[in-house]
């Protein structure tokens, strides 16, 4: 049975890959390719089985492999990197035949026009689909949610933005970016380990200590009542390795995420990542007041999170708080909205999308592609 769409979400660290219509994607794998080093027994042989690996494939061989990330940032760094991603992806992952099955890409609110323009190229001349259609993925994570018009929190790993949507349309005016984000986070946190003694250096380790963070770590209501909490437990949370070693995270626990909310505060407790970002409250209030006022009050009542790193507890509850402290007067509706699946948000939007009967409006088809020009993409996006 042939499927009627693709939808694909390529992110900084996730790949998220499945059908239009289904509640959630067939494949997630790492964003990443791997190729041989050069020489060696080891290397010789991986290139004799195929030159590139990629997702879980290269993942899994890390040790033997030279990384690279195709997606940093929320834009394409290597399009080369990310043709072999998509390569297996569509051949291997699910499997599909492309040139028979339309797709739906999900783009950055970042995206430039040049880098959709390649992405449109990618899909045309190396996979030949019939139709190709791209979606906003903050418009995407409102869709999840059953919205059209709302904030987004989008943070991953390694870029948070903040972006408003007025009937499924970007405010691009109102962007904003931090690269404070899921990797600066494990980036701290791994510090703060180092520091207290724990020998981790490797690549591995940086896995565990992310592992770490993602089962412990969580964002505190008030930070310096959490410190206060903190002196009278009796024994701090820690993570139990295979070999029963132990590792205690102390106040590190919740000052690392609180880097996402009082970046100073943070830096004050040597957890810092620079005096410039604001936190994620203040955020929020600057992308809203940089809205039209007649969108400002449907944006207060539909703040809503999505991506890997908003799934750290005690996220939703911290920034409706803020929020409103900032800047509720008592009249206006403050709303953070925060679904169980938003690490998916995006791809799931998407998914809806694909499964409307007015989705072959938004695609460019093959033939036009032809005839116009990768440039054509634009009178569809």
């Amino acid at each position: 049975m042939q499927h009627s769409v693709v939808v694909v979400d390529v992110g900084s660290s996730t790949t998220r890959l499945g059908f239009g219509g289904e509640e959630a994607p067939r494949v997630v794998a790492p964003t990443v390719v791997g190729t041989p080093y050069n020489g060696g027994m080891l290397g010789s042989l991986l290139q004799h089985h195929g030159d590139t690996f990629a997702g879980d494939a290269a993942w899994e061989r890390r040790g033997l492999l030279e990384l690279s990330y195709p997606v940093q940032s929320r834009r394409v760094a290597s399009h080369k990197a990310l043709e072999h991603i998509l390569h297996d992806a569509l051949y291997k992952w699910l499997p599909l035949v492309p040139h028979d099955t339309p797709l739906l890409w999900v783009e950055p609110v970042s995206t430039s026009r040049e880098d959709r323009e390649r992405i449109c190229e990618i899909f045309f001349e190396s996979f030949d689909v019939p139709l190709l259609a791209m979606t906003n993925a903050a418009a995407a994570t409102l869709y999840s949610t059953g919205r059209t018009t709302g904030l987004v929190v989008d943070s991953g790993e390694d870029c948070t933005t903040v972006n408003a949507v007025w009937e499924g349309y970007s405010l691009h005016h109102t962007f904003y970016s931090s690269p404070i984000a899921g990797r600066v986070l494990t980036d701290r946190l791994l510090e703060y380990l180092r520091g207290k003694g724990y020998a981790l250096s490797t690549p591995q380790d940086r896995c565990l200590v992310d592992k770490i963070k993602r089962f412990l770590c969580y964002v505190a209501a008030d930070a310096e009542i959490e410190l206060k909490n903190l002196r009278n437990k009796p024994r701090p949370d820690s993570y139990e390795l295979p070999d029963e070693q132990r590792i205690f995270l102390h106040e590190s626990q919740f000052m690392v995420p609180e880097l996402l909310f009082n970046p100073s505060r943070a830096n004050d407790a040597g957890f810092g990542a620079g005096d410039r970002e604001v936190g994620w409250a203040e955020a929020v209030t600057q992308v809203v007041r940089r809205a039209p006022s007649y969108a400002q009050p449907r944006l207060w009542e539909s703040i809503v999170l999505g991506g890997g790193n908003t799934m750290l507890p005690g996220i939703e509850q911290r920034l409706q708080r803020e929020v409103s402290a900032r800047n509720n007067g008592g009249e206006q509706t403050i709303n953070c909205v925060a679904f169980p699946d938003r690490d998916l948000a995006a791809w799931i939007g998407a998914s809806v999308v694909a499964s409307m009967p007015t989705f072959s409006h938004l695609c460019l088809a093959r033939e036009e592609y032809h005839e116009k020009g990768a440039a054509a993409v634009h009178l569809r996006a």
